[in-house]
């Protein structure tokens, strides 16, 4: 009887799946801009701007809240009408400039990859990528904290941040809380619903808006300070004490490095009309920091 080599076969079978993962992730890789391309080359709305006043020497900035992924109420659509008619000379997005960079020359492949086995379609960059295609003139450009993805790898952050959360639910439910951290815990119950709710949102502007803005940023203090405050007293993990302090630092960091990257482009594309895109959970403090440079820099923050 003939000796079986597994060695061989299991050479073959590595082989074979190999080659099958590359088919895999060149076809989604294709897919993406395929879709992306339909997306881009759509006919552009009926409605723009009318022409600005071009005695205006004044840089006015747009800070526009979005959902990263279409919902069944918001779409791309609903996002690239409003843009069109501001009809900016700038975009900043949501990302690193590198990243945007490779976005805008269509080389993102790892980003395009792991949006393709994404659930919904992306909303910004197809946007983004839309209307310079359309307006060659403008430009993409990024103003992400650049620290931002080494910082959640290194402190394994998406996983720590649920586990300090998922630490007071566990509180609540063994009744170890004051009186005072209960009402507390409460209240963050009552603003997260109306938080939740935001991402049902009808239209833009249903989440870009002041109110809107203000449950954000009560429902931010709660996770990033009230609650870590409440968790300093108690019983943690080695894992979360050394965590804790990172995680409330987090939002000030990472928002005061977008809104210090926004500053930088206003002073580099003076007189312009400039669109920054952002996670809507970001706006509010986008829009409080930058309100209090609008004189010195001689920009200003425009109402949706």
């Amino acid at each position: 009887m003939k000796k079986i080599n597994f060695k061989k076969i299991l050479k073959y079978i590595l082989i074979a799946y190999v080659s099958l993962t590359i088919i895999v992730c060149v076809g989604a890789i294709i897919k993406y801009n395929v879709d992306l391309n339909a997306y881009i080359n759509k006919d552009e709305p009926t409605t723009r701007t009318q022409n600005k006043d071009t005695s205006n020497t004044r840089t006015e900035v747009y800070v526009v809240g979005s959902m990263h992924f279409e919902t069944n109420n918001f779409k791309r659509d609903d996002l690239y009408t409003y843009i069109n008619t501001i009809a900016p000379s700038i975009i900043l997005y949501e990302s690193d400039e590198q990243t945007v960079n490779r976005m805008v020359n269509r080389t993102d492949f790892l980003g395009q990859l792991m949006s393709s086995f994404k659930k919904g379609n992306k909303v910004e960059s197809f946007v983004a990528l839309r209307y310079v295609k359309h307006h060659p003139e403008s430009k993409v450009l990024g103003y992400e904290w650049e620290d931002r993805d080494r910082f959640h790898f290194k402190h394994n952050y998406r996983e720590n941040m649920g586990k300090l959360i998922g630490t007071a639910h566990k509180l609540i439910r063994e009744k170890a809380l004051s009186n005072q951290e209960s009402e507390m815990m409460s209240d963050y119950h009552e603003v997260r619903k109306k938080y939740n709710n935001l991402g049902n949102s009808k239209t833009l502007y249903d989440f870009n808006n002041r109110i809107a803005d203000s449950i954000i940023k009560i429902r931010q203090e709660f996770i990033y300070h009230k609650i870590p405050q409440i968790l300093k007293t108690k019983e943690l993990s080695d894992d979360l004490k050394e965590f804790l302090p990172f995680h409330m630092n987090y939002w000030d960091t990472r928002n005061m490095a977008m809104v210090n990257n926004i500053v930088n482009q206003i002073k580099n594309n003076p007189n312009k009309s400039i669109v920054v895109l952002t996670g809507y959970s970001h706006r509010y403090y986008l829009i409080d920091e930058l309100k209090k440079l609008e004189e010195e820099l001689h920009f200003s923050v425009k109402p949706i």
